[in-house]
């Protein structure tokens, strides 16, 4: 086995990171393999298999392959290797020319020693963006990182070769003015620091910390080592409930008691109820959760939920492009975010097209009615307060017409499923429910059709006009039924039972510009299609 290499080691192939997940001999081939898992997954053959032997395992399916010690990888850097190779301009590599001569004459270069200046002058740069520089450990002169980083608030080293966090720890605990590190993408294997660093850390308010595929045991591992965080993205992975059994509980975190925007996007979570224990966050004030599996609040009905959630000081809370398919979310949401402001819930099969991305009218009125009062934007959108009455006007009138439908004794039933019925009531005036006006519209509608037998040679079809149809319209709409040309057939009354008169009688419809019911006074009519 090669001395050189082990198990959580962080490797880049042309540029490509990966994690070794086993060292050793894979059955059938000979010499010793390295199996690494990708963080590229779609880099990866399989998910630490060979020919039906399980060597490792990956953290994302599909993301593992085997490759040789031997193969030639890329040479990790310090941070001063990575910063000094970003920003320091290097006029031999960087290709510019030799000075022109002009017979004796030299012409001058405008403009490359300021710009070498410029990107030498590292002790100004307020942002230093080390993303993707295989950089794997901190130097041992970190005065120089002090002195290099002197004007420096924002550090990202996303996606690099670190293996230990204490490396991270001791780069950002050289940065005096640091206030915001990106880790994003990320793999460590160590995540606790020395608790001389514990201070050095404090300075930090913002962390992105996306994509480190770590269970929630190890995110808390990591997160314990930092006091002062206000603004957290722990966002992309697969974490799924958070249960109480977990240890250390949110609550313990140091930093539970300053924390205020969370982002949890792009995990797994079915509920919002996974996401309980957050509720123990005291000061949290922003929560997005987009980009989730979420569908309700509770894995049951929140009328049967007993341990209702309560976060008592979040003002923002992002749950778009998840599986939101029934407007009792909205009720819930009601109930649980009572100082709620914003809402961000476009894109959820709850309102129906393709994308979700805009709500139609109706739906826009419908959210902002079952919504609190409170709440002043909708998908990034102000709600003026003529908007809310027209909402809320709107959405009252689809429950009276929902009520006057159905039966007195299904009323309970249906505003549990409207739970701001009274509220409405209160701010809007008590609302009549007439269940006979249902079937007074019914009977109006009938009594403004005419229910009219076509016969054409031997074939008869029945079908319902407006009193209103012209004849002309009537001999057009009647000649598609039987597939006739209207210009070619005419219509005639067939009358009988009249009184007085025991015969049938037929009257031509002539007069094309005539209404049906000039001719018709009853329900019926009989009509005899002739071709003329």
């Amino acid at each position: 086995m090669s001395a050189a290499s082990y198990v959580g080691q962080r490797l880049s192939f042309e540029s490509q990171l990966c994690t070794v997940r086993y060292v050793g001999d894979v059955k059938g081939t000979k010499g010793e393999w390295l199996g690494v898992e990708w963080d590229d997954p779609t880099r990866g053959k399989h998910s630490g298999e060979h020919n039906g032997t399980e060597y490792f395992k990956c953290r994302r399916a599909g993301a593992g392959s085997f490759v040789r010690p031997n193969r030639p990888h890329d040479p990790p850097k310090s941070f001063l290797e990575g910063i000094r190779g970003k920003y320091i301009a290097d006029v031999e590599a960087s290709g510019i020319p030799e000075p022109i001569i002009f017979g004796t004459k030299r012409a001058e270069e405008v403009g490359f020693d300021k710009i070498s200046k410029k990107f030498s002058e590292l002790d100004t740069l307020r942002a230093i963006i080390l993303d993707f520089e295989k950089i794997k450990y901190c130097d041992n002169n970190t005065d120089e990182i002090t002195e290099t980083c002197a004007s420096a608030r924002e550090l990202n080293i996303s996606c690099n070769l670190f293996e230990d966090f204490q490396q991270v720890a001791n780069i950002c605990c050289s940065i005096q003015a640091l206030d915001k590190v990106s880790i994003n993408g990320n793999r460590f294997s160590g995540l606790k620091v020395h608790a001389q660093n514990f201070h050095g850390l404090n300075k930090i308010r913002t962390l992105k910390a996306d994509d480190l595929l770590l269970t929630w045991p190890e995110l808390f591992s990591l997160l314990d080592n930092f006091t002062g965080v206000v603004d957290l993205s722990i966002a992309v992975g697969d974490l799924t409930k958070l249960t109480p059994a977990i240890a250390p509980r949110v609550s313990e975190l140091q930093i539970a008691s300053c924390l205020q925007s969370l982002c949890l996007e792009e995990h797994a979570f079915e509920y919002l109820s996974d996401l309980a224990d957050l509720q123990n966050l005291p000061r949290l004030r922003r929560l997005l959760l987009s980009r989730n599996n979420i569908k309700t609040m509770y894995p049951i009905p929140s009328s049967q939920e007993d341990n209702k959630l309560h976060f008592p000081e979040v003002v923002f809370l992002d749950v778009s492009v998840n599986r939101i398919d029934d407007w009792v979310f909205l009720d819930d949401i009601r109930v649980a975010f009572p100082k709620l402001d914003a809402l961000r819930i476009s894109q959820n099969p709850l309102y129906g097209t393709d994308d979700g991305g805009t709500l139609s009218e109706a739906a826009y009125q419908i959210t902002i009615g079952r919504l609190r009062s409170s709440v002043s934007s909708l998908n990034y959108s102000g709600i003026k307060a003529a908007e809310r009455a027209d909402a809320e006007l709107f959405y009252i009138s689809t429950i009276v017409k929902e009520l006057s439908e159905k039966p007195v004794e299904q009323e309970a039933e249906i505003l549990s499923r409207h739970t701001r019925w009274q509220e409405l009531q209160f701010l809007h005036g008590e609302q009549t429910i007439d269940r006979e006006l249902r079937q007074k519209s019914k009977d109006a509608l009938v009594s403004k059709l005419i229910e009219v037998e076509a016969t054409y040679g031997p074939k008869t079809i029945t079908k319902k006009f407006p009193r209103t149809v012209t004849i002309g319209k009537l001999s057009g709409l009647i000649g598609r039924l039987f597939g006739a040309n209207p210009l070619d057939i005419t219509l005639c009354l067939v009358e009988d039972n009249i009184v007085g008169d025991k015969t049938v009688r037929e009257t031509l419809l002539a007069d094309e510009l005539r209404e049906l019911d000039y001719y018709v006074i009853d329900t019926k009519a009989r009509i005899s299609v002739k071709e003329k």
